[in-house]
């Protein structure tokens, strides 16, 4: 393979026995600099690394990297115009339930559970790159997610209990307010990472 790390040619990368040891060997060299791997072209074509692992043959692999910092301020930034919009929409849904149009409500919910799940996914994943969990013990993030998590446990149980005002209650009084609660956390992230470039 013909391989390209930020686009220059790197053919000590090319006479790698494999794909995944390609990989290995970029990532790690990323890595030593403090970049990640964002994208991976081959012949023209995007891929994920589990389908480029899968490659044989001499195509020209092009890897693009990012700096951690740079990637995880604007995964943050994403999440900050993300957070209200989630809020909104549990709002909306809320009132599916109490209008009695709980097909509609159902259907946003299963959106609005993906969208959390995203949120607190790119929360956890920046948060461990910033290397930040110990310092957060004393900022009510522990609590923050207990109650995230029990707001959500709760919800299930109302839903297969088929008793949708209560869901609404617990949208409007539980959840909302702890995505609320998230999204200032989320908020301390991004000034972080701008306030130490």
């Amino acid at each position: 393979m013909k391989v390209y790390a930020d686009g220059q040619e790197r053919p000590d990368f090319s006479n790698a026995a494999d794909a995944a040891c390609i990989l290995a060997g970029v990532r790690a060299e990323f890595s030593g600099s403090g970049r990640v791997i964002t994208e991976i072209r081959v012949d023209g074509v995007t891929m994920d690394e589990e389908a480029f692992l899968n490659v044989i043959g001499n195509p020209q692999v092009h890897f693009t990297s990012q700096s951690v910092r740079t990637l995880v301020r604007d995964s943050l930034g994403e999440a900050l115009e993300y957070a209200p919009r989630l809020a909104r929409g549990l709002e909306e849904i809320a009132s599916f339930f109490e209008g009695n149009e709980i097909a509609r409500g159902q259907a946003r919910l299963a959106d609005a559970a993906e969208g959390l799940d995203w949120l607190l996914t790119v929360f956890q994943n920046c948060s461990a790159l910033l290397a930040i969990d110990r310092e957060a013990e004393g900022t009510g993030l522990n609590e923050m997610k207990e109650a995230l998590t029990a707001s959500v446990n709760l919800l299930g149980v109302l839903h297969e209990e088929d008793k949708y005002l209560q869901m609404a209650l617990c949208i409007r009084q539980r959840l909302t307010p702890e995505i609320d609660k998230l999204s200032l956390h989320i908020r301390r992230l991004h000034d972080l990472t701008n306030s130490t470039q």
